[in-house]
């Protein structure tokens, strides 16, 4: 005899999680058809187990953009095909091997066949699905159009991801030589100055005040390995920490926004998600007031945010989105307010902002490019320098070392 474990529905929708002894999966079955449930997974409770020492141990398991495109897609497909949402989940939850993607799964299954909706799943889990996702999916919910609300969310997560990609890899190469700088510098500070500077202290060596400032830094450095790793670790929670802050906003998005080269490229990056998010979420049947909140919290940027907030309150007091997005033509382009005023008369309005997101996508491939050919000359530049100053710094006190010599 074996001890199995088992998930089941029963006639309640209710999901059932028990174990049972028996000779093999046959008679477990056999068993759970008698008492009048639907079996979903069953396996060796000693399987079981191992599965759970392994995941366990997965500290970086996360919830992916890719992820959450596949998820979105296949229910989409499974929606369109004429399944039931509970039984779409099921079939998902049987195909999925990814624990935290399943455990999301097993939760949506169980809250619709609670009675609850399939958006407010999706809102229970902020951190992980942005408001647009429970809005649109609340949107085809109240129309009888969850399929087709699917779809439009899974065509705007293609193009976000694909906005994405562009963006990581035209900044992968300028990181490279920021990292291999750093990496140089530190190696030189840390393994190279301290052997020379005990020469130089040995020989009674006058040092250059460039020299005695970069001894200081190796020294401090070099003081504790240990105490190096907490201080880094502990900038890193803090940059974390105040990125999320009202104050630690508005730095960043002036910095973004004052930066020489950055200014055109976040513009257009802001403008590109603006409207594509809005335009998918008008498109999803969603009131002019809602897309706008939900656009305000999805779009990224605190200038952005604020303003796309304003223009709401302009709605309800009667203005046209287009002119009141109007009263920032700094952030909105008289091009794309005018295409917005078009489509407001003519009732196209979702349509008109998906195709200028799409327009715009263009440009940030040209921004980007612009912004690279600027930095990886600055950077190597910038590389040359930190390099040779630390070079100099070497140099002066062993050229003095050399003469001071008599032969």
């Amino acid at each position: 005899m074996s001890l199995f474990i088992y998930e089941a529905i029963n006639e309640e929708g209710k999901i059932v999680v028990a174990e049972i002894n028996s000779l093999n999966r046959e008679e477990v079955i056999a068993v759970i058809n008698q008492k009048h449930l639907t079996p979903i997974k069953i396996e060796l409770k000693s399987d079981s187990q191992k599965a759970k020492e392994l995941n366990s141990i997965v500290l970086f398991d996360r919830f992916t953009y890719l992820d959450r495109i596949i998820l979105i897609r296949n229910l989409a497909s499974t929606i369109k095909a004429g399944l039931t949402l509970s039984e779409a989940l099921e079939i998902m939850v049987a195909d999925n091997n990814k624990k935290i993607v399943r455990d999301f799964l097993i939760e949506a299954q169980q809250s619709v066949l609670n009675g609850q909706a399939l958006s407010s799943v999706f809102a229970k889990h902020p951190k992980i699905f942005s408001p647009i996702f429970s809005g649109m999916i609340k949107a085809g919910e109240s129309s009888g159009t969850l399929d087709k609300s699917l779809e439009e969310l899974n065509h705007h997560l293609n193009r976000e991801y694909s906005l994405i990609k562009k963006v990581k890899a035209a900044l992968t190469y300028p990181l490279v030589l920021i990292i291999a700088s750093i990496s140089i510098v530190v190696v030189m500070l840390i393994f190279v100055l301290p052997k020379l500077s005990k020469s130089f202290t040995q020989n009674n060596i006058e040092l250059p005040l460039l020299t005695r400032f970069l001894i200081d830094i190796s020294q401090a450095l070099s003081f504790s390995f240990l105490l190096d790793a907490v201080v880094v670790i502990l900038l890193i929670v803090f940059i974390k920490y105040f990125k999320k802050t009202a104050v630690g906003k508005k730095i960043i998005s002036y910095i973004m926004f004052n930066a020489p080269g950055f200014k055109k490229l976040i513009k257009k990056v802001m403008l590109v998600r603006f409207s594509r998010t809005l335009g998918s979420l008008i498109s999803g049947s969603l009131s002019i007031s809602e897309s706008l909140n939900l656009t305000a919290r999805a779009v990224g940027n605190e200038r952005y945010e604020a303003a796309i907030l304003k223009a709401g309150e302009d709605i309800k007091n009667g203005a046209p989105l287009s002119e009141a997005l109007k009263d920032n033509p700094e952030l909105f382009p008289n091009f794309l307010t005018s295409l917005m005023a078009v489509g407001e008369k003519t009732g196209t309005l979702g349509n008109v902002l998906k195709n200028f997101s799409d327009f715009y996508e263009e440009d940030v491939e040209g921004a980007l490019k612009d912004l690279t050919t600027l930095l990886e000359p600055l950077l190597l530049l910038f590389m040359g320098l930190t390099v040779g100053l630390i070079s100099l710094a070497i140099l002066m006190p062993i050229y003095q070392m050399v003469g001071s010599f008599k032969y």
